[in-house]
């Protein structure tokens, strides 16, 4: 080689070695360095690496446990510190739950398939199912139905019938997809694409004793859930839990309370849409929300059995919703009236002495309760003889009923044990006491002054007839209206029974939903404290599964027994426990709260709660149950509570007297100027209860439900009859003055000057409004005729009294609104169409504004006459009026210029014909 070429090698050789040793330095550096392909990560590491604290799915929810790195990898799952402060350390991987075995199969609703355990996703607490059936049915345009179950064994499943069609529905709102592995459902609204359920986040565990499925949310705005004391009606999503099952305890704080109702609302950020599901289970379980947004169930025990309901509104909701599980009870005409009840009268003396105070004021009141001082030794069906007396308490309900007005009595869920008393020997006879595994009568301890306390097993088809025969001979000394049912959790004041309970997996399971006394006074863990033990045996099963269906099934059968009691007539039931379709059998009060300003507002948030559940006889107990009330406290309470559904003063024992005769002139005065507006807007009430119980919507509603662009804005201390009336109470101690959000709308002042519009530059915006202590704010929306009637001490008076009709215009000066009227009590008169219907539609039109009356069922016989109108917001002045083409004499015709509000009077226009009235402006 010459020594050029010698020498060319030599660069060469340089420059590779220099380049070997100086680019990997080179390409490491700098804003143009050149990097080596990145590793190929699985998609489970990806996740791990890129997952935001609020999309995790909490892998040790135990709250017995500190959740470790160790303990969390044991069951499968990513352990990761994370910044949040409620976010989980440990949380689910993507790949965890089943998978599909086989191409889904269809079927004459939708489709099924089978799901297998996917390999290596660790065992939590045992007995894993290890195949699964998912069945899909496409039920109605609005109604989905998905359920998975055991594949190879049948499980618990709640005895509730929801009626589904024999062919799929033409049109559907929603389009359903699945994933395949590891399985996951998801459900679009087919008008807009928004996800509404996607369930491919979270863990799908399934073991016999632990039951999970997650799903994404489409918005952060969700309601429902129950029973619980949520403060605001919009939920908070910052990984919050709600329990559920069925607890006696008072409504003071976030824990489970006396009804399960595992139901939800969710409203859609793009196009304001609506959905709502129902998570069909009545094992303990919780339930918890997260920011991304996302909500997890977790239970233990059932199948995962969903119906999810496509609105698009929130009111097509609740008429979906309750067309599923049942439409609300249609109570009788009085018990819209104001009613009133204490624990501890302790003497019929005292309750005569009450009720002529109460008369005397002239204060309405329709029903007066017997609370469980009536009884002998607290003993159902029976009457103690010393303080009242079987005789004496029969004719003071007779007497109550000659004045036109209603007696309802107490029933605890609960049998004293005690030979020769009538309702424990027969239901000893007739075996429908709820037993323990050995198979003995268990016991427990309640009211009864006796030994020890049995519990009815409703659930037992025995049990109906033996509660039905109770009650029907004990009404043929007691000639009461009504049953309350109470304690029916059920309650126990000792923990399981007065042996206690074995210790096993049923009693005491391996995973704790977060119930109250879950961490029982012996330091045990366990679901039976104050209620009976789990493995309790009834007809259905074990209570296990039972539990928070106890009032609901007590309810079912109270409601049939009155069926016997009362042939003829509609009573009512009014149950503190409820479950899912409970409101198509009984109303509830919220329960035993508190004489707190505080507690004010939470009954409103309750009360609209329900109303998504399917009950509109709600309502808490006015002026509180436990402790001393105040005088402002009582006098406002009386204010809002004149406008509950159900509006009952109920008190608590040993605390100062708070029926509002109780007070000075002045609170009497203003407690009969607020009930007087109620009883004088019963038809209108009454009207909205016939509205709900035949199409399923709210009476007591949410602003929410009328006014969709208030989401968000979390409007819960106001709330409206129907989509026309709002109700805007003060709330806090000292005030004169309330803030009020004014919906997007044309409205009237009702209560101090009837007839005056709202500034309309206050729509839209939220306004102060003055409120003294003798004012509550009430407002007519535009756009709806109100009917009215005279109001007198009690229905039975009111009723015969002249009617009349609030027309409020809207902008174009129109109108429309409906008047149910029956007799008031007919058990079967919705079912005959034994009743008036009678529309009301107002339009205006060359100057001259007409009203229409058309009944379009007029099967009631009556000569009740609509004598007065109000017409509101007149953009011009009337010059005269015609009824059926008679002008309306000048005497009868009084336009007021400030209120633009013509009052009409001196008619005779029959409720049960046809009828135009006009005005020429």
């Amino acid at each position: 080689m010459n020594r050029k070429a010698l020498g060319g090698v030599l660069v060469v050789l340089v420059v590779v070695a220099f380049l070997a040793i100086f680019l990997p330095v080179y390409l490491t550096q700098g804003n143009d360095a050149v990097t080596p392909p990145p590793e190929k990560l699985t998609p489970d590491q990806q996740f791990y690496k890129d997952v935001k604290d609020e999309e995790r799915f909490d892998c040790y929810p135990d709250l017995d446990v500190t959740p470790s790195k160790k303990l969390c990898e044991e069951r499968g799952c990513f352990w990761k510190p994370a910044t949040l402060a409620k976010a989980p350390e440990c949380f689910y991987p993507l790949t965890y739950g089943y998978q599909m075995t086989r191409l889904p199969v269809n079927t004459d609703l939708g489709w099924e398939a089978y799901l297998s355990r996917l390999d290596g996703v660790p065992s939590r607490y045992g007995n894993d199912v290890m195949n699964l059936k998912v069945e899909v049915e496409f039920q109605t345009d609005s109604r989905l139905h998905f359920k998975i179950t055991d594949a190879d064994s049948p499980r618990f499943e709640v005895p509730l019938v929801i009626d589904k069609p024999n062919k799929q529905p033409s049109d559907p709102m929603y389009e359903v997809s699945y994933k395949s592995n590891p399985f996951s459902i998801q459900v679009r609204r087919k008008s807009t694409g928004v996800l509404i359920f996607d369930s491919s986040v979270g863990g799908l565990t399934y073991e016999d004793q632990f039951l999970q499925l997650s799903t994404k949310l489409p918005s952060k705005y969700v309601y429902g859930f129950g029973e619980h004391n949520h403060q605001r009606f919009l939920h908070d999503v910052d990984y919050k839990t709600w329990t559920m099952f069925s607890r006696d305890v008072a409504p003071v704080d976030e824990w489970n309370l006396y009804g399960h109702h595992p139901y939800h609302m969710c409203i859609e950020e793009r196009g304001n849409n609506a959905h709502s599901i129902l998570f069909l289970n009545s094992n303990a379980m919780d339930v918890t929300l997260q920011p991304s947004p996302a909500l997890t169930y977790r239970t233990i025990g059932g199948v995962l059995d969903f119906y999810i309901f496509l609105g698009p509104t929130p009111e097509n909701l609740v008429t979906q919703y309750t067309e599923a599980v049942g439409r609300p009870a249609m109570p009788p005409y009085w018990a819209l009236g104001f009613q009133l009840s204490r624990w501890n009268y302790n003497s019929l003396d005292r309750v005569k002495q009450v009720v002529k105070e109460m008369r005397d004021a002239e204060i309405p009141m329709d029903v007066l309760y017997g609370d469980i001082d009536y009884m002998d030794r607290y003993m159902d069906f029976t009457v103690d003889e010393t303080n009242y007396g079987t005789q004496n308490l029969s004719d003071f309900v007779d007497d109550l009923h000659a004045r036109g007005q209603r007696y309802i009595i107490i029933l605890d869920h609960c049998i004293g044990k005690e030979v020769g008393y009538e309702a424990y020997d027969t239901g000893l006879t007739q075996d429908i006491f709820i037993k323990t595994p050995e198979g003995q009568v268990l016991e427990g301890e309640v009211w009864p002054a006796v030994n020890a306390s049995v519990y009815p097993d409703f659930t037992d088809p025995s049990a109906t007839p033996w509660w039905t025969s109770l009650c029907d001979s004990f009404h043929d000394e007691i000639a009461y209206d009504a049953l309350w049912i109470d304690m029916n959790e059920p309650s126990n004041f000792v923990a399981g029974s007065q042996t206690g309970c074995e210790e096993n997996t049923i009693n005491n399971p391996p995973y704790l939903p977060n119930i109250l006394g879950r961490i029982m006074p012996d330091g045990k863990r366990g679901l039976y404290d104050k209620t009976i033990c789990m493995d309790a045996k009834q007809h259905l099963g074990n209570h296990y599964n039972l539990h928070s269906l106890y009032g609901h099934s007590m309810s079912v059968a109270t409601h049939e027994a009155l069926k016997t009691v009362f042939p003829t007539k509609r009573s009512m039931v009014l149950s503190r426990s409820t479950y899912v379709g409970s409101g198509a059998y009984t109303g509830h009060w919220l329960g035993d709260n508190q004489s707190q300003w505080r507690q004010m507002p939470w009954s409103i948030v309750g009360m609209l709660e329900f109303s998504l559940f399917g009950f509109t006889y709600t309502g808490s107990d006015i002026c509180g149950f436990w402790y001393a009330t105040t005088y402002e406290m009582c006098l406002r309470w009386s204010q809002v509570g004149a406008f509950y559904p159900f509006a009952r003063n109920h008190n608590g024992r040993d605390w100062p007297a708070q029926h509002p005769a109780a007070f000075d002139d002045a609170f009497s005065a203003n407690a009969k100027k607020v009930l007087e507006i109620r009883y004088k807007l019963l038809p209108f009430l009454y009207t909205l209860f016939y509205e709900a119980t035949t199409t399923g919507t709210t009476v007591a509603r949410p602003i929410l439900h009328e006014f969709p662009e208030t989401l968000g804005m979390n409007l819960d201390r106001q709330f409206l009859w129907g989509a026309s009336f709002l109700i805007t109470p003060v709330l806090e101690e000292g005030k004169t003055t309330v803030e009020a959000y004014i919906p997007n709308a044309r409205w009237y002042d009702y209560y101090d000057s009837p007839g005056k519009e709202v500034d309309p530059s206050l729509r839209g915006t939220t306004a102060v409004l003055d409120a003294d202590l003798m004012t509550i704010n009430l407002h007519i929306r535009g756009g709806f005729v109100i009917p009215f009637q005279e109001p007198a001490n009690t229905t039975v008076y009111s009723r015969v009294n002249p009617m009349g009709l609030i027309v409020a215009l809207d902008e174009n000066e129109s109108a429309s609104g409906q008047l149910f009227w029956d007799d008031g009590e007919s058990r079967d008169s919705l079912a005959k169409e034994e009743y008036v219907l009678t529309e009301f539609s107002v339009e205006k039109a060359s100057g001259m504004g007409t009203l229409q009356i058309t009944p379009s069922i007029t099967n009631y016989a009556t000569t009740l006459a609509f004598e007065t109108i109000h017409v509101m917001g007149l953009k011009s002045v009337p010059t005269t009026a015609m009824a059926n083409g008679v002008p309306i004499q000048s005497q009868n015709f009084q336009f007021d210029d400030d209120k633009k509000m013509l009052t009409l009077t001196g008619l005779d226009l029959g409720i049960i014909n046809s009828h135009t009235v006009q005005w020429e402006e």
